[in-house]
């Protein structure tokens, strides 16, 4: 009588690794868990959970009733937060009932210059209370060229004696532009600073060939220089 042939010798070799895999898995997953019955040891007694129950319960009551009663610290400070918030509530309605400060108007401060018949400009101009009248002198340089501060006398540009206060257009034996002409009002410091900033800017269609002075600093000293020679 011949032997049985044993089954998995007839088995495919990719079988076989499946096979054995599975049984690895399964020993591994009983090991494991055999392992981790010790490790855990018995379970704890429901007696120790009994005798802690009312600990945690009157620890609780004691947390729950807390909270009732406002701290003396928290009072104060909301009786002092309160005024705070009132004022607060008080400045922002009178901040929104205020009304905004109206725009300056050029003619109008021309139109004042006028009718008080301001004289010291150095004085009165708020533009004028950082000149430098030294750093004046030597920025007019620049504009000597053309114009006399010193003399009534006429170079390439009309001059500026009395300039700070002078009605607009009015030198003389001088050919103004219409731009000028029109203008009208008085050079205040202010419509001086304007002007410097850059001629064709200010009054386009004006005759003067000059780009400006681009610092608002020198500029502020060139006026308060002018205007200290209209003074002596």
């Amino acid at each position: 009588m011949s032997p049985r042939p044993d089954p998995i010798e007839n088995m495919p070799p990719a079988d076989k690794f499946l096979r054995l895999g599975v049984v690895a898995s399964f020993a591994l997953l009983l090991l494991l868990v055999t392992a981790r019955s010790f490790m855990d040891g018995p379970e704890p007694s429901a007696a120790p959970q009994v005798a802690e129950a009312p600990a945690v319960e009157e620890q609780g009551t004691e947390v729950a009733v807390a909270p009732n009663e406002p701290e003396p610290a928290a009072q104060e400070v909301a009786a002092q937060d309160a005024p705070v918030e009132a004022d607060s509530t008080a400045v922002a309605t009178e901040l929104a009932e205020a009304p905004e400060p109206a725009a300056a108007d050029p003619a109008a401060e021309d139109t004042a210059a006028e009718e008080t018949g301001t004289t010291d400009w150095l004085e009165s101009s708020a533009l004028l209370a950082s000149a430098d009248i030294d750093a004046g002198e030597s920025a007019f340089r620049q504009c000597a060229t053309c114009h006399q501060y010193a003399t009534e006398r006429n170079a390439g540009g009309p001059h500026l004696v009395g300039i700070v206060g002078r009605a607009v257009g009015s030198v003389e034996n001088w050919r103004y532009s219409s731009a000028l002409q029109d203008a009208g009002g008085i050079w205040t410091p202010e419509r001086l600073n304007a002007w410097l900033t850059n001629p064709d800017d200010y009054l386009p269609g004006n005759r003067m060939a000059y780009p400006g002075v681009r610092t608002e600093q020198e500029r502020i000293n060139i006026i308060g220089f002018l205007a200290a020679q209209g003074q002596g």
